[in-house]
Order: structure tokens, then C-alpha cells, then sequence
């Protein structure tokens, strides 16, 4: 009597927003080696410093919303309980900053974003760390790269925060966040809505129209396509939040002191005569180690966040993207089974320096120039 055999178990390839489409769009050698073969960095700061804000302000605002504490602004001791807590857990994983100052700056935008940030954020939360997922039709440029039998693969995504807000509700008045949302938006907005919240440590991109303007544009039209499937209320905007511009550093404030000097367009910048402005064109370090002054808590939330209206259309076109960045992905692994070489059949992008300094790979990647071989400690390029 002969057995029939089970059938091979098929599971969708799966790609998350954050993991795997923006870490290969940053660089996609850099993400062969960390993402698909699970090498740790040498020096994980900029892991610490994005996990560490955002579970800084989730933890802060889980106090809140289960009646522990008020609503921020709280002192100094209190939010150093929760950095001390969130850095705990992170070093029970093993991800640790290693590095003295950037841990005290890290420290420094978390009470910001805290204390300056989250009395006008959570108010308006309705849910965070929401998790979303959906499917769509692989590429047809992926015919015969990928198994035959599968013809979708799955989307992953976690949005940071989702809104809920009714306009004209007592508790949204003079909320500075939620005006600079609707003053961005071609139209009225309707009276009830949803808005997309997503963390970036980082500073504002320079240029816009750049890589990484783009890409997290896209990434956040990608989280309002698979959130429409668990809302009723019409999705108008996406928020980017970079916490970096909540307290600059020395090297940020002249880079912005330069770009007012040449009056650059694209760049959001004090008006002339502002007490910010004095504050930007009248600062002089009298040493490397001065720090520069904190300008107005409206300008830098100005620079800040970022909202990128949302329609139908603009969903489309993103998600056209993100399927594009898919087939991109799987003909670099389908490359690499091809021809065994990995540096070679991996696409690689050195022009976003801090990626290309916190990355393992760049003594022999030949697309990074300013450092091809292994240095003695304590050498200066």
C-alpha cells in the first residue's frame, strides 16, 4: 500500500518596513550582514540610541495613560527612573551603548521628548506600538526567481503611535503638534480623523527630495495602507518626529547657523529679527566643549515634525515602491545563491555617512572611500 507524501509547507517570504526595507535602502551589504545573517555590530550605538528614546516614551506614556502619573512635564528624577529601567532591559539583550557621551546626549533628547514632547503627543494618542500586516503580489519581475508556488509576500510593520482626534474637542485647542498638522494639509480636515506617529533619531534631512527624505515618506504611506484595514476613521497624515532636533548638537546648531547664512530654501529657518534668529547668528563658542544655546521650544518643534498628507493616490505610488525594493531584495539574494559571492551581488550605498560609520563592513566594502583598511586603535584617518 503506498502512502501519499504531505505536501511542502509554503510560508509568504515576509518583509518588515523597518528591519528589512529601510535597513537595505540605507545600504544593502550592510543589511545582508546584520538582518539576514544576524551578525551583531561591534558598536551598537545607533541601535541603543533608536530603541532606547522610543521605549522611553512608550514606558512614559503607559505611566500616563494607566492614571500612575499626569501628564508630563515631571522631574528630573522621575524620568531618570525610566531611563534607568528601559537601559536595564536593554542590556539584559545585550544592546549597550558603549560610549559615555552619546549615552549622556541619548539621556538629554529623552527628557526633551518627555518633557517637551509628550505634553502635547500623549494627549492625542489613541494607541501605541501598533502592530500591522498585510499581503500583496510579488513583483512580476520576480517570475522564476523566487518558488514558483508563492505569489505573495507578507508586509510587517510597527507604527509608533496612532491618533485619534476629534477637531473641535476642548482637549486638542492650542496644541501645537496637531496645528502644524492641519496647517500642512491641501484641505479642511474632517472633524474626526486618525493621524500616523513615527519616531526618528535622527536630525531633519538637509535636502529635500533626498534618499532618506523619500524613503521614510513612503514607509509611512505603507503603515496608513495597512492600517485602513482596522479603522473606520479616514487616515489624513503621517507624522515624522525627529527627536534629534529636540536638542541639537554643537556641530547641528552652526551646520543650521551656515545654512541661514546662505538663506537656503528647503531648510526650515528662523525669521529674520526673531529672538531665535539673534540666538543662531549672535552665539560665539568660546571653547570646543561650550554647548550652544536651546532656541525656542516652537521653532525646534517646527523642524522637528514633519507631516506628509495622505490620499489614495499617494498610497498607491508607495506601495509601487515597496514592491520595487522587494524584487530588489530578492535578486540580490537570488544572485548571491547564483554565483556564491555575497560583497558582489549585494547593492551598496556609502552615501549616508553616519550608516557607513556605524557599520563593520566598510574596511572592505568598495563603495566606502574614506576608510578601506583595518586601523591600530587610536589612529586618526
Amino acid at each position: 500500500m503506498s502512502l501519499s507524501v504531505r505536501p511542502l509547507t509554503q510560508s509568504l517570504p515576509s518583509y518588515s518596513l523597518t528591519s528589512d526595507l529601510l535597513g537595505f535602502l540605507r545600504c544593502g551589504l550592510q543589511y545582508r550582514y546584520t538582518r539576514l545573517s544576524n551578525l551583531p555590530a561591534s558598536h551598537p550605538v545607533q541601535m541603543w540610541y533608536g530603541q532606547f528614546i522610543h521605549a522611553v516614551l512608550e514606558e512614559s506614556y503607559r505611566q500616563v495613560k494607566e492614571g500612575k502619573k499626569k501628564t508630563p512635564p515631571w522631574p528630573q528624577s522621575v524620568i531618570d527612573e525610566i531611563m534607568d529601567r528601559i537601559d536595564r532591559r536593554l542590556s539584559a539583550r545585550n544592546i549597550q551603548c558603549w560610549d559615555d557621551e552619546s549615552e549622556k546626549l541619548g539621556r538629554l533628547r529623552a527628557t526633551a521628548a518627555v518633557n517637551e514632547l509628550g505634553p502635547l503627543l500623549f494627549p492625542l494618542i489613541n494607541q501605541a506600538e501598533v502592530r500591522v500586516r498585510g499581503a500583496r503580489k510579488l513583483p512580476a519581475s520576480l517570475k522564476g526567481i523566487v518558488t514558483l508556488n508563492i505569489e505573495r509576500y507578507e508586509m510587517l510593520g510597527v507604527i509608533d503611535v496612532v491618533t485619534h482626534v476629534e477637531l473641535f474637542s476642548k482637549k486638542f485647542r492650542n496644541n501645537t503638534v496637531l496645528e502644524l498638522v492641519v496647517e500642512a494639509l491641501p484641505s479642511d480636515p474632517p472633524e474626526e480623523f486618525e493621524v500616523i506617529v513615527d519616531y526618528k533619531g535622527m536630525k531633519r534631512p538637509e535636502e529635500k527630495g533626498s534618499g532618506l527624505w523619500n524613503i521614510y515618506e513612503w514607509q509611512v504611506h505603507t503603515y496608513a495602507s495597512l492600517r485602513k484595514t482596522l479603522t473606520s476613521r479616514p487616515i489624513i497624515a503621517g507624522v515624522l518626529v525627529y527627536l534629534n532636533e529636540l536638542v541639537p548638537t554643537k556641530t547641528d546648531f552652526m551646520n543650521l547657523r551656515r545654512a541661514y547664512r546662505e538663506k537656503k530654501k528647503d531648510i526650515i529657518l528662523p525669521e529674520f529679527g526673531s529672538s531665535d534668529e539673534k540666538l543662531l547668528m549672535g552665539w560665539k563658542a568660546k571653547d570646543a566643549h561650550e554647548k550652544p544655546p536651546l532656541l525656542s521650544l516652537d521653532y525646534r518643534l517646527k523642524r522637528a515634525i514633519r507631516v506628509i498628507p495622505i490620499t489614495d493616490k499617494s498610497i498607491d505610488k508607495s506601495l509601487k515602491e515597496f514592491d520595487n525594493t522587494v524584487g530588489r531584495i530578492e535578486k540580490c539574494m537570488a544572485d548571491e545563491a547564483k554565483t556564491g559571492q555575497v560583497i558582489n551581488s549585494w547593492e551598496r550605498n556609502a552615501d549616508h555617512e553616519p550608516t557607513c560609520e556605524a557599520c563593520d563592513s566598510k574596511t572592505y566594502c568598495p563603495e566606502y572611500k574614506v576608510v578601506n583598511s583595518p586601523k591600530l586603535p587610536g589612529y586618526k584617518v
